[in-house]
C-alpha cells in the first residue's frame, strides 16, 4: 500500500506522476495508461471498477489522471497480474484508489513549473477539497485544474 504521504513527498499534484516517481521500480506510464512493470493495470475506486475506463481510454486517459494526490488517502496495488474476478482487463495487476473521506475541513494546493530547452514547457496544476459531516453524514467536493503547454517527446521513430 502507498499512503498520501508517500505520494506528497514527490512533490506531483497528479496522482499518475507521483506514482511513478514515488515508486518507479513498479510504475510506469505511456500516454497517461498506468502500468505495471511496462503491462496494463485496472484501475478501481474503493474497490470497484471505474464506471468509465473504456470511455477515458478511447480519449487516451485513464481515471488515474481524474484524481489529484489531494483526493487519496491511499493507493492500493497487487502485482499478481489479471485475477480472475477481472479477466483479462489487469494483465499488468490492479491499482486500487481509495478515496479520502474528509469529515470536515479543506485544502488547496497550487504547482507551476516552467523548463527551457528544445522541449520547454509551463505547467499549472491546481486543486481545492473539502468536506463537512459527522459520524452518519458526510459530503466531501473537489476540483482540479490542469494546463501543460510546450512540446512533449514521444520518442524517435
Amino acid at each position: 500500500m502507498i499512503v498520501r504521504e508517500e505520494l506528497e513527498a514527490t512533490g506531483a499534484v497528479e496522482t499518475g506522476p507521483a506514482l511513478t516517481l514515488a515508486r518507479a521500480d513498479l510504475f510506469s506510464s505511456v500516454d497517461s495508461t498506468a502500468l505495471i512493470h511496462s503491462l496494463p493495470a485496472l484501475t478501481l475506486l474503493d474497490g470497484r471498477r471505474f464506471p468509465l475506463s473504456t470511455e477515458l481510454g478511447r480519449m487516451g486517459m485513464s481515471p488515474i489522471d481524474l484524481f489529484p494526490v489531494a483526493f487519496l488517502s491511499a493507493v492500493e496495488v497487487q502485482k499478481t497480474g489479471s485475477l480472475p474476478r477481472y479477466g483479462s482487463d489487469g494483465a499488468g495487476g490492479v491499482v486500487n484508489l481509495r478515496l479520502n473521506r474528509m469529515q470536515t475541513g479543506g485544502e488547496v494546493g497550487f504547482f507551476y513549473g516552467k523548463s527551457g530547452g528544445k522541449y520547454g514547457r509551463e505547467d499549472f496544476s491546481s486543486y481545492i477539497i473539502g468536506g463537512v459531516g459527522n459520524d452518519k453524514f458526510n459530503i466531501t467536493a473537489g476540483a482540479a485544474y490542469h494546463e501543460s503547454s510546450g512540446h512533449i517527446p514521444r520518442g524517435r521513430r
